[in-house]
């Protein structure tokens, strides 16, 4: 029993496990190939994700609505967001944008210049449950919506996949 008080208390006493911070390149290869890397990631919520730009010109954009009038794939009371686009040289080299993702579910972005390329994103936060990202494009039908394109649909890894793997390659 005094033992495991003992370490109760040394837990305690730790504090709180900081959020990790996970990092995704976004890169052009000299053919001209664009990608992020890794395309899929699974972190816990509370995590930040770090996009770091390597080489080209990206950006970073939930598929939202607010964005664009995308189609929404995104938790639906999650903030979206948009980094604008970053050159490999602009703001500094190896530029980044940050994103701290709270609320649980499957989020999809893109790359503004390079979406018609089927540059785009998965990032699976906590348990994925029933929202948005998990539902088949095209799911809820809007006039005024964005749909994914075809290219970009064929891109993304399962959600099954990231889960398993808990890191999806780029490449």
């Amino acid at each position: 029993m005094a033992t495991c008080l003992a370490v109760a208390a040394a837990l305690c006493a730790a504090g709180p496990v900081p959020a990790a911070t996970v990092e995704i390149r976004l890169v052009q290869t000299p053919s001209g190939q664009t990608s992020f890397d890794p395309v899929g990631v699974h972190i816990a919520p509370g995590d930040t994700v770090r996009w770091v730009q390597v080489s080209g010109f990206h950006s970073i954009t939930a598929y939202h609505p607010n964005n664009d009038n995308h189609e929404l794939r995104i938790p639906t009371s999650a903030k979206p967001w948009d980094s604008g686009v970053l050159l490999s040289t602009y703001p500094a080299p190896g530029a980044t944008f940050e994103h701290v993702f709270t609320v649980q579910g499957v989020y999809d972005y893109f790359c503004r210049p390079h979406e018609m390329a089927g540059m785009v994103g998965r990032i699976v936060v906590g348990e994925p449950g029933d929202g948005p990202g998990t539902k088949p494009f095209g799911y809820a039908p809007n006039e005024h919506w964005t749909p994914v394109p075809e290219i970009a649909r064929k891109a993304f890894p399962s959600v099954d996949q990231i889960l398993k793997k808990g890191s999806v390659s780029g490449h």
